[in-house]
């Protein structure tokens, strides 16, 4: 049976290429052109993007070294350009941990470096603040030159735990232990590895080597995350045919490699010009928020190139069908055996009930992956928690006996 059932996951991750669909849904034309909204003259080496739900900016970088924050007002649906800062190094991909804080992280290909960024509230100041340089030890990543890491994501705890993501380093069930409360994910130019660290956002250089994963194709330039559908998007920049892989963070041995199981694979829409370098692309969550699901791509245009394509450098896709599914509370996957979770939606008290809450540590996180309550219980199996202060929305609640971790998820209403 084993030998079965490793076989039918191997044949959907050598097959899903043959069903692949365009992306996002419509020709590179149809995408509403932004490019004007951060330069009319045009904009070179644009190569990474992060959309924040919370606050509706698209952070762009550029890997010539600049930052550029576009803010979205969905409701005439206009962008207006609120900062445009140089930051160091050759940043080619950028992201956020703490949606709410006023940061960010970039990979610098240049360096090999995450860098971590700090600025005020009109980004009038941006700061680099620390550093984790990605040929120390013990990451065994080479210098390749210009083919090295191009995109990063990051993913909170709450998700890695919920899924079961194994460590390739040690084939082991693995979260943070550095701090951050969670992992970041780097795509690489270089045989498209997606490799994976865990650092600690307060000192440089101070890190753990969780490992690299498999994907798809030969070349990855950048990453999304939804933290809705728990999906990551995984894009690969191949000239003439660029893919987008989507998975859910489970992996599977394919000979030598620790391999990401995608549930999906599509064919990205391409400009109609000679320049289809498509580096960079960010995405609204497709569940929990008004309004339609959208993303955008961008291509990097070199300043040789013609103005016509410097000036055609971003574009905005409203609405595109994104992939997964908004889990239903009641749904299995979110149960966990001998154990009860209610009212669920929940106003004021949260009940949970089950022989494996004994002797137990209870956590809960918020969506963002952020450690929001923690409790030891010791000999009941009944356990009744007050989060009538809880903000409304989706909260996964953990729950470790003894090393043997489950996870729930909550809707507070």
């Amino acid at each position: 049976m084993k030998t079965f059932i490793y076989c039918f996951i191997l044949f959907l991750m050598l097959n899903v290429n043959a069903n692949a669909q365009a992306w996002p849904a419509s020709p590179w034309s149809n995408g509403i052109n932004l490019t004007n909204i951060m330069d009319v003259d045009g904009v070179t080496d644009l190569s990474g993007l992060h959309f924040n739900t919370t606050n509706n900016r698209l952070y762009c970088v550029q890997g010539d070294g600049h930052l550029r924050v576009l803010l979205w007002d969905t409701l005439t649906n206009t962008y207006t350009q609120i900062a445009n800062k140089t930051i160091s190094g050759g940043p080619e991909g950028i992201t956020q941990a703490n949606l709410y804080a006023n940061e960010f992280y970039t990979i610098d290909e240049n360096n090999y470096a995450i860098k971590r960024y700090t600025h005020t509230a009109s980004f009038s100041s941006v700061t680099e603040f620390k550093h984790w340089n990605l040929l120390n030890s013990p990451s065994p990543m080479q210098d390749t030159g210009n083919t090295g890491p191009e995109g990063i994501v990051f993913v909170p705890d709450s998700f890695l735990s919920s899924i079961g993501f194994i460590s390739q380093q040690t084939g082991q069930l693995y979260t943070s232990v550095k701090g951050l409360g969670g992992l970041f994910f780097v795509a690489h130019q270089d045989e498209g590895y997606v490799w994976v660290f865990d650092v600690n956002p307060n000192t440089n250089n101070d890190f753990a080597y969780v490992g690299k994963y498999k994907t798809n194709q030969e070349e990855s330039c950048d990453l999304a995350f939804d933290r809705s559908t728990g999906l990551m998007y995984i894009l690969h920049n191949i000239s003439g045919n660029n893919k987008l892989e989507v998975t859910n963070l489970t992996t599977a041995i394919v000979g030598a490699n620790r391999k990401f199981v995608d549930s999906n694979e599509y064919d990205v829409t391409n400009p109609n010009s000679d320049n289809d370098n498509i580096e960079g692309f960010a995405l609204t969550p497709k569940c929990l928020q008004t309004g339609a699901i959208t993303a955008w791509l961008c291509r990097d245009v070199e300043s040789n190139e013609d103005v016509s394509i410097q000036q055609d450098a971003l574009r905005w896709f409203n609405p595109f069908d994104a992939p997964g599914t908004c889990i239903a509370l009641s749904n299995n996957s979110f149960e966990v055996a001998n154990v009860d979770l209610y009212p669920n939606p929940v106003s004021n008290q949260l009940t949970i009930s089950g022989s494996t809450i004994e002797n137990a540590t209870i956590k809960i996180y918020n969506n963002l992956g952020q450690l929001i309550l923690e409790k030891e219980n010791k000999i009941t199996t009944t356990l009744v928690l007050d989060v009538a202060s809880f903000e409304t929305g989706i909260y996964f609640l953990e729950i470790n006996q003894s090393g043997n971790i489950q996870t729930l998820k909550f809707s507070k209403q």
